[in-house]
């Protein structure tokens, strides 16, 4: 394979692609896992946000690897911890010993969202990087809706233990394509200095984690207890499922839309207002959608989902392409990673919150609070300054 910007956008999609199965693949499983495990809701959230806060904990290390050993042996190595970890989960003796092993296999899969960013901030201009996250980014919620139509199959067939395992085996077979993939696309050899304290103190970079902090909670919100939340209402386990699928579907849509608006006029201030447009349209979709689950049936069921999701799901690439503009090109990685270690951890730690949230307040208070954090977000990114027109794209790479 060539290292054409095609290319490499290809290889950091199937990155991305190969650790969202579980990541957005078990909540479509979560009143299965409730009833295999006896989980509460709180618990139920702490299994579910256990890999993603695996591999928040380990995602700046994970950079680092990926920059001083290659892509392709960092890929094989966290893909055998990341598979093994959920395999051995099929087989956990209770609620403590199946987070444990999520945990792990999180932190295995901790080299995978990273591992091409650096080489599509080389290889896009500007004008189309937002519109290159997105389409990576797409790979998440794709890998999801696969995972959406995959696991309740084999839960039928074989149980929690067949999800599991059939999701390790996924995985893995993913994870090793992948890294066949990535040895065509080299890493840039530059070395760089640790540079935690000088990302913290650029310009805008707080307040934009702060923006990715609170749209997170949302996105948890929506992907961890949208099923729960419909079962809840009365509405059928086919219904739920749809709704969730629909998510999966909306997200990736949406990541490519607001990632191409916010290209226009060559990113800049474009970037923030269509942050903030991301933030208000989460809102409405949440406020929207409570209403759907008391009285709406069905179709309007779906259809609050539609803005709800194209709101929620559709802003994560406008922060890691944001916070990577901010910084000179040799540490674009390591803003990206910054910004991506913020909402891996605050996905893992709220999603427990949330559980409790909704089953002391119940679901009206729950997607209240989800629409008053998509507001605030929106709040803080209407004041983020303008960021650098980015790291200047290489004609080729390495």
């Amino acid at each position: 394979m060539s290292s054409s910007p095609r290319a490499v956008l290809t290889a950091s999609s199937a990155a991305q692609a190969s650790v969202s199965v579980v990541a957005f693949g078990l909540p479509a499983i979560g009143p299965d896992l409730r009833e295999a495990f006896g989980l509460s809701l709180p618990m139920l959230g702490a299994a579910l946000g256990a890999t993603i806060f695996g591999s928040g904990l380990f995602l700046i290390g994970a950079g680092y690897l990926v920059d001083r050993h290659g892509a392709r042996p960092s890929m094989l190595a966290g893909t055998a911890l990341g598979s093994a970890g959920l395999a051995a989960a099929g087989f956990a003796p209770g609620p403590e010993a199946l987070i444990a092993l999520l945990f792990v296999s999180g932190a295995g899969s901790a080299v995978v969202p990273i591992a091409g960013t650096r080489a599509l901030f080389r290889a896009y201009e500007v004008d189309r990087r937002g519109w290159a996250l997105g389409v990576r980014q797409m790979a998440v919620p794709l890998g999801g809706t696969v995972a959406a139509l995959l696991l309740p199959g084999l839960v039928a067939l074989g149980g929690i233990r067949a999800a599991l395992i059939g999701s390790a085996v996924l995985v893995a077979a993913a994870g090793l394509v992948f890294a066949g993939v990535a040895g065509a696309v080299e890493p840039v050899r530059e070395r760089v200095p640790f540079a935690l304290p000088r990302l913290w103190r650029t310009p805008g970079m707080q307040r934009l984690l702060l923006v990715a902090a609170l749209y997170i909670v949302v996105l948890q919100a929506v992907v961890a207890y949208m099923v729960p939340a419909a079962r809840a209402a009365g509405f059928s386990p086919l219904v739920a499922g749809a709704a969730f699928v629909l998510v999966n579907v909306v997200a990736g849509v949406a990541r490519i839309v607001w990632g191409r608006l916010a290209d226009q006029g060559g990113g800049g201030r474009r970037r923030v207002r269509t942050l903030v447009e991301a933030g208000g349209v989460a809102a409405a979709g949440a406020v929207v959608f409570s209403f759907a689950l008391a009285a709406g049936g069905p179709v309007g069921l779906l259809a609050a989902t539609v803005v709800l999701a194209f709101g929620a799901l559709g802003w994560n690439a406008l922060v890691y392409v944001t916070a990577g503009e901010r910084v000179p090109r040799e540490l674009a990685g390591q803003a990206v990673a910054l910004a991506a270690t913020v909402v891996f951890v605050v996905a893992a730690l709220c999603t427990p919150a949330l559980g409790a949230l909704a089953e002391l307040a119940g679901w009206n208070a729950f997607w209240f609070t989800a629409a008053v954090l998509a507001l605030a977000g929106a709040a803080v990114a209407s004041t983020l300054p303008p960021g650098r027109a980015g790291p200047a794209p290489a004609p080729s790479l390495p």
